[in-house]
């Protein structure tokens, strides 16, 4: 963990971190942003010290502002601070309605450090749905074989 905040000790280290931890390229979180890549490259770079765009990037990054600007704190938000209701298909749940005057919760980050959400975007809806179901029988399989209690050897 030491090695980590080492890593993440400046602003630009912490845009770059959360940048590739959520999968995007500079021109990716620039056009989210709505900034010039160039503008990320420079806060990456250290060219510019902070971002006054910095609410933006920790917004489309669903990083905590303050620890993207300072570092204090948890990167994460807190888990009931994500709408988690596009997550899963509604089953026979009214959901909430948006009560007016109040900012929607963002989505919550992408569980996959190692996929970029633009690959899984480029999924057919056939590809996502066998990846879906696959997924699925995965996380059965390995509920299953928590809750199986092992075997006494018998002598």
């Amino acid at each position: 963990m030491a090695s980590f905040n080492r890593a993440v000790k400046t602003f630009s280290d912490r845009l770059k971190h959360a940048r590739l931890l959520r999968g995007y390229t500079q021109e990716e979180l620039a056009r989210l942003a709505r900034i010039s890549q160039s503008a990320i490259g420079s806060y990456e770079s250290s060219l510019r010290q902070s971002s006054r765009s910095a609410r933006k990037l920790a917004q489309v990054l669903k990083v905590e502002l303050e620890w993207l600007e300072t570092g204090k704190g948890s990167m994460e938000l807190p888990l009931d601070g994500y709408d988690l209701s596009n997550t899963l298909p509604p089953v026979n749940v009214a959901e909430p309605a948006q009560r007016a005057g109040r900012k929607p919760r963002p989505q919550a980050p992408w569980p996959f450090p190692n996929i970029s959400p633009s690959h899984f975007d480029a999924l057919t809806q056939d590809e996502r749905n066998m990846l879906e179901a696959l997924v699925q029988t995965y996380i059965e399989t390995a509920q299953a074989r928590r809750s199986l209690k092992p075997r006494r050897k018998q002598n």
